[in-house]
């Protein structure tokens, strides 16, 4: 469930999940605004789903929200983002 959740998370920001990766500093401000405008688009299309529709679909800004601050926090501090390593 996690892979898959990853895996859309990564999709959102043109890139594949790997076992091992890096996003540079140079990047992250290119996926912080594809992956906030990503969110932006699901509550949009959130809004206009019934009650039954919401209660069996994620919100992408709540999983989304740990991916988005780790690449706000790297950005802020000049580190990547490597794992796999």
């Amino acid at each position: 469930m996690l892979e898959d959740l990853t895996k859309k998370i990564f999709q959102k920001i043109g890139k594949n999940l790997e076992p091992k990766g890096i996003l540079t500093v140079d990047e992250l401000p290119h996926f912080i605004n594809l992956l906030e405008s990503a969110i932006e688009q699901d509550v949009i299309a959130r809004s206009k789903m019934s009650k039954e529709q919401l209660a069996t679909s994620d919100r992408l800004g709540q999983r989304a929200f740990p991916f988005l601050t780790l690449l706000k926090s790297a950005h802020q501090y000049q580190d990547h983002i490597v794992w796999g390593v």
